[in-house]
């Protein structure tokens, strides 16, 4: 029974939610039919489990020897009931979860009163309504479809007097419709181009509907819509990003600081992802004095809770660049603490426990405990995710303690990559990566060492390289070569 689609919807329903849920079945307007006692019986036997159901749990001949007692079991009869009471389950769960764009009350109120000719009813009601909507601090995109329907609303009412007045508040919703629509539209362009740094994505529309973006948002007041305007900045950001520097970062964070009250929360947490990201792509070039912008960046994310979900778990994708950063800067003391903090908290990879060893592996390194990151290595998967950055940990310890496996690993390294990208390695992931193996046979070919002029061209072929994977630790090989 533990493995059922009744258990697993019974269990993400919290204790309020349960017993909300223990009512509704008793509702015969809800549980009717000839089952109806028998699936109330059923939900009174698994109601002590859940939401947890510890092991071993209930199970099917418990179950039918409390609905039926003094009766011989009958086989499948329970699955019945089971299947009944998870159409309650999935209907109840539908009843109490809230779309994105909800109609309130009053509205369909409202829209009544106009539909059976009381106009006066309705505008008590939309007058109440707007004065509600002018409080409200946050001007997301739920917040314009409010506005929307009142505004159109309102237009029906004019409409309905024939007082002339209707051309003012279509106009009016005109313009709340296209506020709502540029949320929406920043929010997926941003989301997409900011997915197509590390994935093959098909964006030929995207693009297309990006070029109007811009005069879209010249016949918008930015400076009193701050959640249109700091996502017009993060579109900039992710679609431009080589036109941004330190300057235009501070800028931004400025402006997410000061406005951070008016911003829904998924919102100030994605454009904080985006100044980390766009620290992290300027750094990868080469331009380490993003490092301690960026690490301030995770500090503060960490202090305000920016870095992680509204459940407290925190994307695979956030700590791998908190912790490179924090290594990279000397933080180790502070790393090691995120690292106990996040440990059982991990989403986005299909094996949290792989992606947490991959990081903690990454820490003994930094500590110079090779024999420590290498065992923590060994279990890397031939998942994209962790097995890339795994292996490029390998090669790099293998090359600072000259070992006789480098070169095997090497070849090991640039079959993987070449067989990723068949199958969802995005082409300027593989074009790093492949650079990096490139310059690392370079650097530890015959005749490096005690060549000056040799490591002197390799360091000006890094430098005009557009894209390299591990661009600074390259660098810092070939510093330590030209000093042998």
């Amino acid at each position: 029974m533990l493995d059922s689609s009744l258990v697993e919807t019974l269990s993400r329903f919290d204790t309020a939610a349960l017993e909300r849920f223990h009512k509704f079945v008793q509702s015969p307007f809800f549980n009717d039919g000839s089952y109806a006692r028998d699936v109330t019986a059923l939900w009174d036997y698994l109601r002590p489990f859940a939401p947890d159901f510890p092991a071993p749990g209930p199970s099917i001949e418990a179950a039918y020897a409390f609905i039926y007692p003094e009766k011989h079991f009958v086989n499948g009869k329970v699955e019945v009931l089971m299947s009944k009471l998870h159409q309650l389950a999935k209907q109840f769960a539908a009843h109490i979860t809230e779309g994105h764009f909800t109609t309130p009350a009053p509205l369909r109120l409202a829209e009544f009163y106009l539909n059976t000719g009381l106009p006066n009813r309705a505008e008590n009601i939309l007058e109440k309504l707007r004065a509600e909507q002018s409080k409200q601090p946050v001007h997301d995109a739920p917040y314009w479809a409010t506005q929307f329907l009142i505004e159109w609303q309102t237009h029906r009412l004019d409409n309905l007097r024939q007082n002339n007045h209707d051309h003012e508040s279509l106009h009016e919703a005109l313009r709340v419709l296209h506020h709502g629509y540029l949320i929406l539209a920043l929010e997926f362009l941003n989301s997409l181009f900011f997915s197509r740094r590390k994935s093959n994505v098909e964006d030929h529309f995207a693009e297309l509907m990006a070029d109007g973006i811009p005069a879209a948002v010249s016949i918008t007041d930015l400076e009193t819509e701050p959640v249109l305007r700091l996502l017009s900045r993060g579109f900039e950001f992710v679609r431009f990003p080589e036109k941004h520097d330190q300057s235009s970062i501070e800028q931004v964070l400025n402006e997410l600081q000061r406005d951070n009250a008016l911003l829904p929360r998924a919102i100030s947490r994605t454009l904080f992802a985006y100044l980390r990201n766009h620290c992290t792509w300027r750094y990868n070039q080469g331009d380490t004095s993003y490092a301690s912008l960026l690490l301030n960046l995770f500090k503060s994310g960490v202090e305000n809770g920016m870095l992680f979900e509204d459940d407290g778990q925190i994307q695979a994708s956030t700590l791998l660049n908190l912790v490179q950063t924090g290594l990279v800067c000397g933080e180790y003391e502070w790393v090691k603490s995120v690292l106990d903090l996040c440990r059982n908290r991990i989403v986005g990879v299909p094996n949290p426990d792989e992606f947490f060893n991959y990081n903690l592996a990454n820490y003994y390194y930094h500590l110079k405990q090779y024999d420590t990151a290498l065992d923590l290595l060994q279990d890397s998967s031939d998942n994209m995710f962790s097995g890339l950055m795994a292996r490029k940990l390998e090669l790099k310890i293998y090359y600072e303690t000259d070992s006789i496996l480098l070169d095997s690993k090497i070849d090991n390294f640039k079959l993987f990559i070449f067989r990723q990208r068949k199958k969802n390695l995005a082409e300027n992931v593989y074009q790093m990566n492949n650079a990096f193996i490139d310059m690392l046979r370079r650097i530890t070919a015959s005749g490096m060492m005690g060549n000056p002029a040799r490591v002197e061209k390799l360091k000006k072929q890094l430098a005009e390289s557009p894209a390299v994977a591990e661009r600074v630790w390259l660098q810092e090989q070939l510093r330590q070569l030209g000093k042998k």
